[in-house]
């Protein structure tokens, strides 16, 4: 054996370990592969690294007592000469040999451990594979036996065991399908709510941890089943999975708000789910955004019902229409409902002063149904004094009051003031053209 040989055949020998590693790491389920490498690291110094000492150290003839235990070794010490070409020699050879023989039985042992743990489907599946690579490298496993000895049976049997172990994760570890849950959307349009949930449920029992079929129960539960109680619970559930992220969590309790909302008529309940958000991301965009949507919820069952029946009242537009009355004819305001509403209008702000919607109805009330002008004109200023409003609502605040100084004031300076300002602050705007044309209408008029 020459000198290429031997440096031939101890790159084998690593390649041999190189390779038992990386697929036990492949065979090996994620959550046990710390465990197992532990494992491998002691079964290699038992297995292979304390063999090999032995064999080096075997080869040495460290006495005269204890001579070198190849006789290539040995009859070169006896003559005298340079013993360490023969040496490496012989310690490539056994390299060789000592990790062939582990890497094997490593692999052997792992493939029939995996295989221990398996039933079923993926039973049938890791049989079939492992009697193909059985069929189909049983005769060059043969040959390199025949060719070698026994001293290349470690070969050959990694000729068998590696494409098994190489193949194996296919098998042992099948790719999860996504679920699917159109036949249970299916059931659902055609009112099969029953259905529906067995469907959803059936996915789940595959996909524990899948968020969107979750919320698709807690869905079906409040929506169609409206039982409510039952669908806070499985979000509560959901909310306390460790897999679902923060968004998740945000998404799933801002959802169960808007059913406590919609569905149960409780701003109470639905500030406790917003409140949920906030106590469990304190500090984050996510808390924030909750923070400001239960500010925006009614205080109470009749503040939501209220919202609900409200409706919107005319909003003079400038232009033509300017002129005409928001009322039809025949529909006379009832002033003790405006009133009311009025009042409801003032606790809101009584609560909140930036309550934009609110004080925009109070002016309106106070206009166009309570008579009342002047405080409805003070209303629409405090509107235009409030920072950070968007340029299209002021200049609509703007149009609003040039139509009630010129309708309710008789006030065509006024008025004219109003739609100047909204040409000089929104120039380029949709309101300001209509402004314009107003104004040359009041010109018209006036020197008619």
């Amino acid at each position: 054996m020459g000198l290429a040989t031997a440096i031939f055949l101890a790159m084998l020998s690593v390649a041999f370990v190189a390779t038992a590693c990386v697929l036990s790491w492949r065979i090996t389920p994620e959550s046990q592969r710390p465990q197992r490498m532990r494992w491998l690291r002691g079964w290699f110094l038992k297995g292979a690294a304390l063999p090999i000492v032995l064999w080096l150290i075997m080869n040495l003839g460290i006495s005269w007592s204890l001579q070198p235990f190849m006789p290539q070794v040995q009859a070169v010490k006896n003559r005298g000469g340079p013993w360490g070409y023969a040496y490496f020699r012989v310690s490539a050879a056994g390299l060789f040999i000592i990790t062939s023989y582990w890497a094997a039985v490593t692999l052997a042992w792992l493939l029939a451990r995996a295989r221990a743990a398996l039933e079923g489907e993926t039973l049938a599946d890791f049989k079939g594979l492992s009697l193909t690579a059985f069929l189909g490298m049983l005769l060059p496993a043969i040959g390199l036996t025949w060719l070698g000895g026994w001293s290349t049976l470690g070969v050959g049997a990694l000729a068998i065991l590696v494409p098994i172990a190489g193949y194996a994760p296919l098998a042992l570890q099948p790719p999860k399908m996504p679920p699917i849950y159109s036949r249970a959307v299916a059931r659902i349009k055609f009112g099969k709510y029953g259905e529906a949930e067995w469907e959803i449920i059936r996915e789940l029992e595959k996909h524990e941890d899948d968020f969107d079929g979750w919320m698709m129960l807690a869905d079906l539960y409040a929506k169609h089943f409206r039982d409510l109680p039952e669908a806070e619970q499985t979000v509560l559930e959901i909310c306390e999975h460790p897999r679902t992220t923060s968004s998740q969590l945000s998404l799933a309790l801002h959802r169960l708000a808007d059913w406590h909302l919609n569905l149960g008529e409780n701003p109470e309940a639905a500030r406790r789910s917003l409140q949920m958000i906030c106590d469990r991301l304190p500090g984050t965009h996510l808390g924030h955004m909750a923070e400001l949507r239960m500010k925006q919820l009614p205080r109470s069952t009749e503040d939501l019902r209220e919202q609900k029946i409200a409706r919107p009242i005319p909003l003079p537009a400038l232009g033509d229409a300017l002129d005409e009355d928001p009322q039809p004819p025949g529909s006379e305001p009832d002033p003790a409902a405006a009133a009311q509403a009025a009042n409801a209008c003032v606790r809101t702000l009584e609560r909140d002063p930036n309550d934009i919607a609110a004080r925009e109805k109070l002016a309106r009330l106070f206009v166009e149904r309570l008579e009342k002008t002047e405080l409805g004109l003070d209303q629409l200023t405090l509107l235009l004094n409030m920072p950070d409003q968007p340029d299209a609502k002021r200049a609509e605040w703007l149009g609003m009051a040039a139509a009630w100084h010129l309708k309710y004031r008789q006030d065509p300076d006024a008025a004219r003031r109003s739609l100047e300002r909204v040409i000089q602050e929104f120039p380029e705007s949709v309101q300001a053209f209509a402004a314009r044309r107003r104004i040359r209408l009041l010109d018209v008029e006036f020197r008619g």
